[in-house]
């Protein structure tokens, strides 16, 4: 067996991974880069037949939509659902692929040379998987992306539990190697964060700024609300997501049975937002409908009479922002991204209490010690990480630089 990273051993973000038996070859992930990036990966330059993504995340499956020719492309069902969906509402054309489905504990065989076992984990985001990787007698397992602060801890707590044995090779995530966790150490605490901030804004409007799609987020900021008496407004977009979730996970809000989760029914949002779906009819369903109903739906003027009873995630909220100042936002993503103008100028405008409130989807040092000393593996390959020094710590290292095969 032959592993060759073509991107990811020295940078977050961006992953692929090569891994090549007998006649076979597939990509564990194919991630696009989360700026500028140390390595160049032309998909349509290597030669594969399959990718098998391990999370619904840009920069692990992003560069899927360069493929030229047609590939099978395998992840978990709710994650083919949220990235077919999220192209729809970006009026992005559908993918020309062709899926494979994942699922925690299956085997998926690659011809009579490689099979691969997919470890569902806790992560922010739904569908997110470790991988082990089985050919020629030989053991690669690939964690993906993972933590052990949030809903899905148990996940972890299980795979430790029952760890995959005989490894050879643990290409192991480092994101948090050089960072801490320390304010909001996992989900609970920004949930109990955002009850504070609620709290002491009295009878002002508060915005949540986090992305649509991170569940555990919403459903903290959703428990938030049903805590402080007040409705949790989203947009067209994050409905559906919690639609697409909730229909597995019961502890998830959706506007048909959470009665204080509510949808933003105009402004320039979601009028695009509704031509999308009715565009769509066949892929949307039953949604469409839902969203008017009169204990569903809420206007902006509503909110504008009431700004107290109100916790919003909506997308482009610039106009809502100053009619209802002076107001809170909650921050809620990676603090590197307050560089960008648009995050500067809420962070920075007066009429703006503003509060950082957020945990890492990443497992902290502590967390990647103990899937090492689960695993036990003969050697450890850093990737997904600025750090892989660092990794020295956790015992037989072998850095690999971008683009040099491993043998096995």
């Amino acid at each position: 067996m032959k592993i060759t990273i073509h991107r990811g051993s020295r940078e977050i973000g961006g992953v692929c991974i090569q891994v090549q038996s007998g006649d076979r070859s597939i990509l564990l992930d194919a991630g696009s880069p989360l700026g500028e990036s140390l390595s160049t990966v032309d998909l349509n330059a290597l030669d594969f037949s399959d990718i098998v993504i391990s999370h619904p995340h840009q920069d692990h499956f992003g560069l899927i939509e360069t493929l030229s020719s047609k590939k099978t492309v395998y992840m978990g069902p709710i994650a083919r659902k949220l990235i077919e969906a999220t192209r729809l509402f970006l009026q992005q054309p559908p993918l020309t692929c062709s899926f494979g489905e994942l699922k925690s504990g299956e085997w998926v065989e690659f011809g009579s040379d490689i099979r691969i076992k997919p470890y569902l984990m806790d992560h922010s985001c739904p569908d997110a998987f470790g991988l082990l990787i089985e050919a020629e007698g030989k053991r690669v397992y690939y964690s993906g992306d993972f933590r052990a602060s949030g809903p899905r801890k148990d996940a972890f707590d299980y795979f430790l539990a029952h760890p995959p044995r005989d490894v050879d090779v643990l290409l192991m995530e480092g994101t948090m190697m050089g960072r801490g966790n320390a304010r909001f150490p996992n989900e609970k605490a920004v949930e109990n964060g955002m009850i504070e901030v609620l709290k002491q804004l009295g009878d002002r409007a508060c915005f949540l700024i986090s992305s649509g799609r991170h569940v555990d987020r919403l459903c903290a900021a959703y428990s938030a609300c049903l805590e402080t008496g007040r409705d949790f407004v989203v947009d067209m977009y994050t409905a559906h997501v919690l639609r697409t979730v909730s229909d597995k996970f019961l502890r998830v809000p959706d506007i048909n049975t959470s009665s204080r989760l509510k949808v933003l029914a105009n402004g320039c949002t979601a009028g695009a937002h509704y031509v999308r779906i009715k565009e769509n009819r066949k892929f949307f369903g039953d949604f469409k409908d839902d969203l008017f109903r009169p204990e569903t739906r809420v206007s902006k003027e509503q909110i504008a009479a009431n700004p107290s009873r109100y916790f919003l995630r909506i997308s482009h909220f610039s106009d809502m922002l100053r009619a209802l100042s002076p107001c809170g936002v909650i921050y809620s993503m990676w603090s590197g991204y307050l560089e960008e103008p648009r995050f500067k100028r809420i962070k920075e405008d007066p009429r703006v209490e503003f509060h950082e409130i957020h945990t890492s989807g990443h497992a902290v040092v502590d967390d990647l010690r103990k899937m090492v000393d689960a695993i036990r593996p003969k050697r450890i390959v850093p990737v997904h990480t600025e750090h892989p020094e660092a990794y020295e710590m956790f015992g037989d290292v072998l850095l690999l630089p971008d683009g040099q095969p491993l043998d096995i």
